[in-house]
């Protein structure tokens, strides 16, 4: 991924919910209002910019709140805020700061339903997915140590019995990761070799236990895991050669264990808000960087949508077509998805962050007015439903 993140320093303490002034109750059982958390003076004045411990993050999660329409995220149950009720004094809790930042198909199903299929998809209504929650101002690069703990890494093997990772991918639910379906099919199972496992946690990849160090106190995550891929399901319309439907499902051999480091980002619900040309969303990854042919530690970046109609238009000059089902994001000089981000996610933050798009290709890598071009998730979500099971 060549990655040259815009130049914004922000918080990445993020828990995102939603709320305008519905009574709540706090971690510690509280009456409250959930507001946002930039209008809860008694936490505002807790937290200030200081790094959080792991128990006060905990604290942090618990405190988000949802059914608000107003006001800047996150959301929290403030006990400042509340109605009738005398016994809610302030709390000196800390709380978190924000960070960073379709098609018309799918609209068929219920809201309140479509995301669940029989709760094998997580509710984004509930928090169950798009929660990112890190430690640190950030104006770099980097990750934060347990930003975007969804994405995933996937494993091949060759014949020689050799084992290397190549291209991203989403984990959607505790049994599937979301992906390219030319990350599963045809040349780069061919250059790399059969796609037998998905790696899940990880920051580093030259260290065992990944850890970093704030204001001279070590913080480390768990382990990573290895987990094999029992079944692979590429789109059955995916054209290795025109890239429409690059889309594909891997079904993991087993539940994964949702932690601070592994959870699931949520998927496009039918009221979900299209990215606008100039919106900015989020890629992430693993991919080639401008300081060498791969970066070892997890890279973020933002990225503008493109304008779709200048988008087609550019692609059609290289007789490639850019339908609806596709988006395309980028066109900065340097500021690109890349080799080894295919099958990653394109993130937007509404409410909680929301897989918009997946890697699919570009025209080379970074190059100036050339976006990369990504596959719609909303445009799928049919296709999703059918094919996830318990």
């Amino acid at each position: 991924m060549i990655l040259r993140l815009l130049s914004v320093g922000f918080l990445v303490l993020l828990v995102v919910g939603s709320s305008d002034q519905q009574e709540c109750k706090t971690p510690t059982n509280k009456r409250g209002l959930c507001v946002s958390f930039y209008d809860c003076p008694s936490m505002l004045s807790f937290f200030g910019d200081r790094i959080l411990t792991w128990e006060e993050r905990d604290f942090l999660r618990r405190s988000v709140c949802t059914g608000a329409t107003s006001g800047r995220q996150p959301y929290v149950c403030c006990p400042d805020r509340k109605t009738d009720n005398k016994d809610a004094a302030s709390t000196t809790t800390p709380v978190p700061v924000l960070t960073s930042v379709l098609t018309s198909a799918d609209k068929d199903k219920p809201i309140e339903k479509e995301n669940r299929v029989g709760g094998l998809l997580p509710d984004p209504t509930k928090n169950e997915c798009g929660i990112s929650i890190g430690m640190r101002i950030y104006g770099g690069e980097n990750a934060d140590i347990d930003e975007f703990p969804w994405l995933a890494m996937l494993q091949y093997e060759n014949h020689r019995g050799e084992r290397k990772y190549s291209c991203g991918g989403s984990l959607i639910n505790n049994r599937y990761v979301l992906s390219a379906a030319h990350c599963v099919v045809g040349e780069v199972e061919k250059k790399e070799g059969n796609l037998v496992g998905v790696r899940l946690g990880e920051y580093d990849t030259t260290t065992e236990i990944d850890c970093i160090t704030l204001d001279g106190e070590q913080i480390c995550a768990d382990p990573p895991i290895d987990v094999p891929v029992e079944e692979k399901l590429a789109h059955p319309e995916y054209n290795e050669k025109s890239m429409l439907n690059d889309i594909a499902l891997l079904r993991l051999d087993r539940d994964i264990q949702r932690t601070d480091f592994i959870q699931p980002v949520c998927l496009p619900a039918s009221n979900f808000k299209n990215s606008l040309a100039g919106d900015v969303n989020f890629v992430t990854g693993f991919g080639r960087t401008l300081q060498g042919s791969r970066s070892a530690i997890k890279q973020k970046l933002g990225i503008k949508v493109y304008d779709q109609e200048r988008c087609r238009t550019k692609f059609a000059t290289k007789k490639a077509e850019i339908t609806p089902k596709q988006l395309c994001a980028g066109g900065d000089f340097a500021k690109d998805s890349c080799h080894g981000d295919s099958g990653g996610p394109l993130m937007k933050l509404q409410k909680v962050w929301t897989l918009e798009g997946v890697v699919s290709y570009g025209n080379r890598c970074g190059l100036e007015d050339w976006p990369g071009v990504y596959t719609r998730v909303q445009a799928y979500m049919n296709w999703i439903r059918d094919q996830v099971r318990s």
